[in-house]
């Protein structure tokens, strides 16, 4: 592992030895480097370039390449109380930005005067804490075109800046963004991510202040027709209270949606779960008595199916966990629900599916259900309820008996086939 320097002012050997000797361009002192080898860059470097840029494949998996920005009138080599955040690459003329290899940048400021992309080769993962990621056209995570493959990257504490609402982050493979406030900068995106054929893959966003985004504005635009299956997740994001969440769903293999605790107010319980089956959000005022409580809060799930919403292919709810600590003897899992449809659902409309461990030399699941049986089965009312609830019109409970031959977590999933109705489901499990 060497260390090399890399500052746009200096004057001396260009060899990177010193900060004197810097090297005053970060893609020449990749050029012909090692895996593991660290670049330090001024943090007054200020690198301008009439042309596209393209930083080298080093690196490996296991032993990156480390870009750093630090002060230069600190200590030698640079310690942590050293960095900073100020040190710039600029492309100028409409000219891409891109970033490959196995790499761990910290500090750096990314100008692009046309698109800013994020690898193009397969197997490549990237990490970029405190940067900024600022460009004229669009930002490519994953590759410019669908044909690039596991591919990584990750965004901590790291903004991103666009010029046209037109521009978008578009998606291919795997991205994590973590703890960024005031993520958004410059002109926001009218979509903030975007598909087209061939892209896919995972987006998570924690702790991201998504706040920009507001009116007339969508964080998950339009998926291409020919894209890949893409899971989003966003977790304790701030949200603006006017931003649209998505453009909607257009097949069971494009696209699935989840927003948890995130939101514009100071609430914790926040929940939103997009499917093309149905769409999930939390309800405080249709809530059972003595329900599920986030400690002040009634709380319960109001689950709004789609004309697409099948028996076959049901809107699944995420799981309700309760821990058991009974063997050998069977209990009863219960949930409480409620809807207007005049009489109880049947069991082939709203059912509860649970996962409990059957199994005494395994941690392999066991499941039961009180849907029906099957496709060639009549179904059956479910059963008529007595709880108090705030709202609609006809309660009923989903409930199922099982013998547990492990102590452990009992996973409840309410499933909801009936399409475009409104259930409301009490997200809490007892066990009997």
């Amino acid at each position: 592992m060497a260390s090399y320097y890399v500052w746009s002012g200096a004057t001396g050997s260009a060899n990177g030895t010193s900060w004197a000797n810097a090297y005053t361009l970060l893609a020449t002192a990749m050029s012909g480097k090692a895996a593991g080898d660290v670049f330090y860059v001024a943090h007054d470097h200020a690198e301008s370039v009439a042309g596209a840029i393209t930083f080298s494949t080093i690196g490996s998996i296991a032993n990156p390449i480390k870009v750093i920005c630090a002060n230069r009138a600190g200590t030698v080599p640079p310690v942590s109380a050293d960095r900073r955040a100020t040190a710039t690459v600029t492309t100028t003329g409409a000219n891409n930005l891109t970033i490959n290899g196995w790499a761990h940048y910290d500090g750096i400021i990314f100008n692009s005067s046309s698109w800013l992309i994020l690898t193009t080769a397969n197997n490549h993962w990237l990490r970029f804490d405190n940067c900024s990621l600022r460009t004229a056209d669009n930002l490519f995570v994953g590759g410019s075109s669908g044909s690039v493959g596991a591919t990584y990257v990750e965004f901590n504490n790291t903004t991103v800046s666009f010029v046209g609402v037109g521009n978008f982050i578009q998606i291919n493979n795997i991205f994590r963004w973590r703890n960024t406030p005031s993520a958004l900068l410059g002109t926001i995106p009218t979509a903030l991510f975007n598909l087209t054929s061939g892209r896919g893959g995972l987006v998570e966003c924690s702790g991201v202040d998504l706040s920009a985004a507001g009116s007339g504005k969508t964080l998950i635009g339009s998926l291409g027709s020919a894209s890949q299956a893409v899971t989003f997740k966003f977790v304790d994001c701030k949200l603006n209270a006017s931003v649209s969440k998505s453009n909607g769903l257009s097949g069971y293999g494009t696209c699935e949606n989840d927003f948890i605790r995130s939101g514009a107010s100071g609430v914790n319980y926040t929940i939103y779960r997009e499917r093309i089956s149905g769409v999930l959000t939390e309800e405080t005022t249709i809530v059972r008595t003595g329900g599920a409580s986030d400690g002040t809060t009634p709380l319960a799930w109001k689950i709004v199916t789609t004309a697409t919403c099948t028996y076959s292919m049901p809107f699944e709810c995420p799981p309700i966990a309760i821990w058991n600590d009974t063997t050998g003897s069977a209990k009863t899992a219960t949930v409480e629900g409620i809807w207007g449809g005049g009489a109880v659902p049947n069991d082939d409309d709203i059912w509860i599916d649970v996962e409990y461990l059957g199994d005494a030399s395994s941690p392999q699941g066991s499941f039961v259900n009180d849907g029906k049986a099957d496709l060639l089965t009549t179904a059956a009312g479910q059963t008529s309820s007595s709880e108090t609830w705030g709202g609609s019109t006809t309660k009923f409970k989903l409930n199922v008996s099982f013998t547990a031959q492990q102590k452990g977590w009992i996973l409840a999933r309410v499933k909801c086939a009936k399409a475009s109705s409104a259930f409301y489901v009490d997200p809490l499990v007892t066990l009997t």
